[in-house]
């Protein structure tokens, strides 16, 4: 049983490297079975088709990334701190071989999946907004955040501006030109007498 749920897990992790080096039509089951050494059987019999594979590793993902905010949320930060942050979590996809964000790679390929992996999609991109919105809101009362838009545009604005950052900075091969393109956002957002 053990031995089972440690398989399950490691397909599931070469799966999500997968699918953020290569895209969902880049990688097969074989690639997975070579990669941990077994046979493609074995994944089938944990994933009968890619479409579960792909289904499961995304759930995984948005749970996981939205701990991460909640985590985020539990602390005694400023909401300019929470902001950082969040774009810390893009940040450190980047660093971790120039990998994009799970979602930001499959919303590329958006017309190869069916409504259910849609549906996921929409709705990992709709709690990055809805998180941001709080925090955005809560800034621009403490005088910490200027925006003329109202918070859920700018969160919007937000999710949007860090995909297409992740995009260009795995491009240009170079973590920093995010890290430039975030400060450049930042002093938008943010009062001259906050920065």
């Amino acid at each position: 049983m053990n031995t089972n749920k440690n398989t399950l897990q490691k397909i599931m992790d070469i799966g999500l490297t997968l699918v953020q080096e290569r895209g969902y039509n880049g990688f097969s089951y074989a690639d997975i079975a070579e990669a941990i050494g077994i046979r493609k059987a074995s994944i089938h019999y944990h994933f009968p088709s890619k479409q579960d594979l792909v289904q499961a590793v995304l759930l995984r993902y948005r749970k996981e990334f939205m701990d991460k905010l909640q985590h985020i949320s539990d602390q005694p930060h400023s909401c300019l701190q929470n902001i950082q942050l969040f774009f810390g979590l893009y940040r450190d996809t980047l660093e971790n071989n120039t990998k994009l964000c799970l979602c930001s790679m499959m919303a590329a390929e958006l017309n190869s999946f069916p409504p259910e992996i849609r549906e996921e999609l929409n709705m990992f991109f709709d709690a990055n907004a809805v998180w941001l919105e709080h925090v955005l809101d809560q800034g621009k009362k403490s005088g910490e955040f200027t925006f003329s838009m109202s918070a859920m545009e700018q969160a919007k604005t937000i999710v949007a501006f860090v995909q297409g950052a992740q995009l260009l900075s795995r491009s240009s091969g170079d973590i920093g030109y995010y890290d430039s393109l975030v400060t450049n956002y930042m002093a938008i957002l943010t009062p001259v007498n906050l920065l």
